[in-house]
């Protein structure tokens, strides 16, 4: 791993997006049991994303990080530091 992100992170998820390894976590994870409960699924814009629950408060870098940068080049509070 290259790079983390910091505590300033507001997640906004600019970095996610433009990393061509997908290395950015955005700290939700998969419900595999394909069960729906509504008071531990994520709301977006006013739907439900069933199987999807959030277990982390901020984005993170996986060791898929090959450290191109991208991700701080979009980073609004520069939360993407070299590590």
């Amino acid at each position: 791993m290259v790079y983390k992100i910091t505590d300033d992170c507001m997640a906004c998820g600019d970095c996610s997006v433009v990393c061509p390894e997908e290395a950015i976590d955005d700290g939700y994870a998969y419900n595999t049991t394909g069960n729906v409960d509504s008071t531990t699924d994520v709301v977006m814009d006013g739907t439900m994303l069933p199987g999807k629950q959030k277990f982390a408060d901020t984005f993170y870098i996986t060791d898929r990080c090959t450290g191109c940068g991208e991700c701080v080049d979009v980073c609004p509070t520069g939360a993407i530091v070299f590590e």
